[in-house]
């Protein structure tokens, strides 16, 4: 951001109904967003203020608020830096749809790479222990703007995993490659949430240190008959997503009913 116009606030206005540190928080989010590449370090404290000609307590406000709001990052001793660029998601886990519908819903953009892709015998998921071998495991990365912000790990039961290949799994999400290739209707499904640091090898999957907590969102989905046809394991970055359910009161049972549950 080159100087323009040192003694004037530029285009900020010091009549504006919003405080002069909202006005500079704005403009700078719109200029550093659109002037640097993510990881770039942008203009110091010093430099807005002379360019601005404000008060160091109002550019220090506006920068925090913009480190507050994930746009920058500030590393002690050497600077501000525009952050990675993440997707902001809400991730509808009572619908019964692909986890990239909730890229769709929100309008960004996915890249999306099978990074694993095989049969084990070691480690099988409690669900499917003892009434299968081996059990085929995939992995799919998911990527925004350059940032790596989900893994997601999916195990099959032979009987449907025997049918899937690397292909299919690159082309099609879960439920997708579940219902129209295996023609497999999901009924019903439990989750588990909790949060976790990643291990030495998520961690370079998603670009993270070993100390920044990831959120951990475990699926297994049944059919009618009530058997487990897929477990999933979503790991999130926690910034990202956001999780939603919807829950709904049942009818109380009236009474004479002859029907059940």
């Amino acid at each position: 951001m080159a100087p323009q116009n040192s003694g004037r606030i530029g285009d900020l206005q010091r009549q504006n109904p919003f405080a002069l540190h909202e006005q500079l928080t704005n403009r700078l989010r719109t200029e550093v967003l659109a002037s640097y590449q993510p990881g770039e370090q942008i203009p110091t404290e010093e430099e807005i203020r002379t360019r601005y000609s404000l008060s160091r307590i109002t550019v220090r406000r506006a920068i925090q608020t913009l480190v507050d709001q994930g746009v920058l990052i500030r590393r002690q001793g050497k600077g501000t830096f525009l952050a990675q660029y993440l997707p902001r998601v809400i991730y509808e886990i009572d619908k019964f749809g692909p986890f990239t519908d909730a890229f769709l819903a929100a309008g960004e953009n996915v890249a999306i790479t099978v990074v694993d892709f095989g049969w084990k015998k070691e480690g099988i998921p409690d669900i499917f222990r003892g009434t299968a071998d081996e059990v085929l495991c995939y992995s799919r990365l998911y990527e925004t703007g350059g940032t790596h912000h989900a893994l997601i790990q999916v195990t099959l039961p032979p009987r449907l995993g025997e049918r899937v290949s690397r292909a299919d799994t690159a082309s099609m999400g879960v439920y997708e490659l579940l219902r129209s290739k295996l023609r497999v209707e999901p009924f019903r499904a439990d989750f588990e949430i909790s949060s976790q640091l990643p291990n030495a090898a998520l961690g370079g999957m998603l670009k993270i240190s070993s100390t920044t907590p990831i959120l951990v969102l475990e699926r297994i989905s049944y059919d009618q008959e009530n058997d487990p046809i897929e477990q999933t394991i979503h790991y999130l970055i926690p910034t990202a997503y956001r999780i939603k359910t919807s829950a709904f009161k049942q009818k109380p049972k009236m009474l004479g009913s002859n029907h059940s549950d």
